[in-house]
């Protein structure tokens, strides 16, 4: 009797080969012992010889030997397996891909039963989206990590000369498949085929992994008033996957070393952020001194999704030294210390808050400290359909110079919404505040107290035209409440110094922000919408509105469109007939003569994922009227630019600008920067900075 049989199949597929063969050869081999195979197989012909327990495997053209496990899959022209040594040996064009579709393309790969440990012979490497980046002679495998001998690693392309604009070379590299991370051992880089740098120890990530520890590239600049400039030193170390550490060092030619940090967690219930720098100011000479630093930390914890308590600080040693390093252009600092809590009917919440007002011009003691200030809102669906909701506000403003005011504000609201017959709807409304302030400082000092009722009736109707693309929707709200809310302007004007009348607001019984000051008397409001378009797309829309008074009102500002009692023309354009093209326009005409006294326009042409460019345009009762403009254009294959530019147009000045020119290879990105800034800030010049960043493709990116 034969102790080897053969079997030939098309293929077999997650079927024990050694059952499969007792099954078909039984009463013809009756020395094979029951046992199921640790990976599956599919083959064109298969040999098994029982004496010495091995199984061959082999496949044709256009169907190779596939072996499946856990740890990835083998193909080849040839697969033995020794069942008693449990080993598999694959040869003849053997690709290996693990997990993450990462190939290994070997003359020879010998492993174990479940794909987990073996050694490997002159080997590439090709990793999804890169190609066939590294190559080596020799190579164990062991778990998830395959270590490789004599390693070339570049995604670079070969150029003529057959070298390539940079390649890693390595006595030792390992690459862990569950971290997509290639660590390095005695490494060197050749940039064209000439050896720049020694690596002792160098690690980055491959394929779709994100980048974790490792060192960051060097920028390189000039400035006209920061001199020559590198930021090296780079490092981000990710101890793990919520939470990273980052460090730089920035040099200037005229200013000294900047040093950078930042620090980041996240957690299931924390979330931390610290930022932080600090600079030996060598040409700074200013009354603060040349230490100059700035610290931003934010960190929250979370007991319920609802629930939560955080603390923000921000702080700088002098007003410009935000702008003159990074670009911000923030009016001021806050810290912040909070708790709140919410719920479907409900809202607490809590806070102290330390403003820091980088306006040099302003003197910092009379800016308000918030000490404390507190929330709370609560309110219910009755059974007819209506809504009430409870209101109170209590504030505590504490100044080193000027006047301090505590606030306590309650109110209660009443709402009906009811949908009319013909499709209309009515909603009615009634509202009571009571608001008590006590005052001190400067001369102003004692209580003042005021009681705020008001009712309000808003109707609207849409009108739908016979094709349904054209809706036409009138609106009409009228408010009543007493005269004299403000007395006189006792109350103190904290939080609502800024009016604007808009279209955003104009419906809203009082256009102040915030609570200090209201809007009182009997008012009516009227406005008339027009869109067309589907049902799930406004093509075009069209919306004029205004606002009408019975007395005057010396509260509200002459600049803020209701100044007189008959108010400004508000209203919106919008335009979006196709995807490339969008264009709105806010604004608000003298309620006489239709000339505008503010507009806020925009329009963008082209997509947000490819070339587009858009502009944006204010303008406010000959006060202000600035420009931006923002292009990006990407072009040939290997080409992007973008430009961005903001212009005074009233004083026909560049306030900022920044064009970028960026030149991408399949291995590495070369961007060149030029930011022109037009305005002085006190200290700070205007000036222009010119930036190289290169970044090397493949090992990692901010």
């Amino acid at each position: 009797m034969s102790s080897k049989f053969e079997i030939t199949m098309v293929h077999i597929l997650r079927l024990p080969l050694i059952a499969m063969c007792m099954a078909v050869c039984v009463g013809v081999v009756g020395t094979v012992t029951a046992q199921t195979m640790p990976f599956d197989l599919q083959a064109t012909h298969i040999t098994y010889d029982a004496s010495s327990s091995r199984v061959v495997a082999t496949g044709k053209v256009g169907s190779p030997v596939v072996v499946s496990g856990s740890q990835g899959v083998v193909q080849a022209g040839k697969v033995s397996y020794a069942i008693e040594a449990d080993r598999v040996i694959a040869e003849d064009n053997v690709i290996f891909t693990d997990t993450n579709k990462t190939e290994l393309h070997l003359q020879r790969l010998e492993l174990t039963g479940d794909l987990r440990a073996g050694v490997l012979e002159k080997m590439s490497m090709v990793v999804p989206g890169l190609g066939n980046i590294a190559s080596a002679t020799t190579g164990s495998i062991s778990g998830s990590t395959i270590t490789l001998r004599n390693v070339a690693y570049s995604p670079c392309k070969s150029c003529s000369s057959g070298r390539k604009a940079w390649e890693l070379f390595a006595d030792e590299a390992s690459y862990n498949q569950e971290s997509g991370q290639m660590t390095y051992r005695g490494a060197q880089m050749d940039v064209y085929g000439v050896p720049v740098m020694y690596l002792p120890w160098f690690r980055h990530p491959l394929g779709t992994k994100e980048a974790k520890s490792g060192m960051l590239p060097p920028n390189f600049g000039r400035s006209t008033t920061l001199g020559d400039q590198i930021t090296l030193a780079g490092y981000v170390w990710n101890p793990a996957e919520n939470a990273d550490y980052t460090i730089r060092t920035r040099l200037m030619s005229q200013r000294g070393a900047q040093l950078m940090a930042e620090r980041r967690q996240q957690t299931l219930n924390t979330e931390t952020e610290v930022k932080a720098s600090f600079l030996n100011d060598i040409g700074y000479t200013q009354a603060e001194g040349r230490l100059r630093n700035h610290l931003e930390a934010k960190g929250e914890y979370s007991f319920t999704p609802t629930r939560r308590v955080g603390a923000n600080i921000n702080t700088a040693s002098d007003d410009t030294y935000l702008n003159q390093y990074f670009n911000r252009n923030d009016p001021y600092l806050a810290s912040t210390l909070y708790a709140e809590e919410g719920g479907p009917q409900s809202y607490v919440g809590a806070n102290i808050t330390r403003f820091y007002d980088l306006n040099t011009t302003r003197d910092p003691a009379r800016t308000a400290q918030v000490l404390p200030h507190i929330q709370l809102e609560r309110w219910w669906a009755l059974s007819h359909g209506a809504q009430v909701e409870l209101t109170g506000d209590v504030l505590g403003l504490k100044r080193s110079l000027g006047t301090d005011t505590r606030r306590m504000i309650t109110s209660a609201a009443y709402t009906l919404p009811t949908v009319l017959a013909d499709g209309s709807k009515l909603t009615l409304g009634a509202t009571g505040r009571v608001d008590v302030y006590n005052i001190s400082g400067r001369g102003k000092n004692g209580a003042v107290g005021r009681v705020l009722p008001e009712t309000t009736v808003a109707w609207e109707k849409p009108y739908l035209s016979p094709g349904g693309t054209h809706t036409i929707a009138p609106q009409v709200m009228v408010a009543v409440s007493p005269r004299g809310g403000n007395l006189n302007n006792r109350v103190p004007n904290e939080d609502s110094v800024a009016y604007e009348l808009d279209v955003s607001n104009l419906f809203e019984p009082s256009r102040f922000a915030g609570y200090d000051r209201i809007e009182t008397g009997p008012r009516l409001v009227y406005g008339l919408d027009n869109r067309w378009g589907s049902a799930d797309r406004t093509d075009y829309r069209v919306f004029f509105g205004q606002s009408l008074r019975r007395f005057d009102d010396n509260s509200l500002p002459e600049s803020g469109g209701a100044g007189t009692n008959v108010s400004d023309w508000v209203g919106t354009l919008e335009a979006g007939p196709v995807d490339w093209l969008q264009a709105s326009s806010r604004f608000r005409l003298d309620n006489a003569t239709f000339v505008a006294r503010r507009v806020d326009a925009g329009v963008r042409v082209g997509r947000t994922d490819a070339t587009n460019l858009s502009l944006t345009y204010s303008f406010l009762d000959n006060t202000t009227e600035d420009a931006t403009t923002n292009l990006e254009l990407p072009f040939a294959t290997d080409w992007s630019f973008h430009a961005r530019t903001q212009h005074n147009l009233a004083e026909s000045r560049l306030l900022q600008g920044e064009a970028g020119l960026t030149w991408t290879r399949d291995c590495y990105a070369i961007e060149v920067v030029a930011r022109r800034k037009g305005f002085r800030n006190a200290s700070v010049e205007p000036g222009t900075d010119y930036l190289v960043n290169l970044q090397l493709l493949t090992l990692g990116r901010e």
